[in-house]
């Protein structure tokens, strides 16, 4: 599992998934709602030179690459969410981010010209000549209205506070010892927390731990064993359904409730 970005607005996840060895990418939407998946069609050898860039009103952002020697984005390709059918290609654009009004864009080769704002749907221009301020302005209102249904944990590090403070309740609570980093995030009805603990050799174990607002333990999943080294995107929440990722390649969902 390389990328996942979530549709709020029709309760979908859309997924890209990499393999490095026979350089093959593909693309799935899966339901919030029924966990089913559907894979986008796509010719997988071609869609290893694209990647995701977002989803949102069941339209899959997808991006190309100009210059592939340093991952530079090129092309916009958009596509239905259920059916996979492509929407429309912008070739020379780059995706910029989402708006409530629409999709900004830049010109690749040009990323410090004013931006354009998009219709999602058909890619026809709406407006033009957006400057870099008002643009960020607009992604960023938007992204807090758009993810106001989800929690994305934060990564504290080994020797900040709030990081001794998790780690002591951790150590009360299950007798577990944290190293290096904690992520954590709360819900109304749970506290979920992902640490690692050292197994010898300078490797860990990752774990993630559900805790009621009482402190008695719900949940303890292992995401991983033997790392070399931590992560900061191990889990997330999406409409009280905790998202997490085992062994890099298979998503598991709990529903988190009283």
């Amino acid at each position: 599992m390389w990328r996942i970005r979530i549709d709020t607005a029709c309760d979908k996840l859309a997924l890209e998934v990499r393999d490095p060895d026979l350089l093959l990418a593909h693309f799935y939407t899966l339901d919030a709602n029924g966990f089913t998946l559907h894979k986008l069609d796509l010719n997988p050898s071609k869609a290893w030179w694209q990647g995701l860039e977002d989803v949102q009103q069941s339209i899959v952002y997808l991006h190309g690459y100009g210059d592939r020697k340093t991952g530079q984005h090129k092309g916009v390709l958009a596509l239905d969410a259920s059916t996979g059918a492509a929407l429309w290609t912008l070739a020379e654009m780059a995706f910029y981010g989402l708006t409530e009004a629409g999709l900004l864009v830049y010109t690749a080769d040009a990323p410090e010209d004013a931006l354009c704002l998009l219709a999602p749907k058909t890619g026809t221009t709406i407006s033009t000549s957006i400057d870099q301020q008002s643009a960020a302005q607009k992604a960023e209102d938007y992204s807090s209205s758009r993810y106001q249904n989800c929690v994305y944990p934060i990564l504290y590090k080994e020797g900040e506070p709030y990081f001794d403070e998790v780690s002591n309740f951790l150590k009360l609570q299950s007798g577990a010892k944290p190293v290096k980093a904690i992520a954590y995030a709360e819900t109304i009805y749970s506290v979920v927390i992902s640490y690692y603990e050292e197994i010898g050799g300078e490797l860990l174990d990752n774990f993630v731990a559900v805790y009621d607002l009482e402190g008695n333990l719900c949940l303890k999943v292992e995401l991983g064993s033997a790392l070399s080294g931590i992560g900061s995107d191990t889990f997330f929440i999406f409409n009280l359904n905790l998202y997490l990722l085992q062994d890099k390649h298979i998503l598991q969902v709990y529903r988190l409730t009283v």
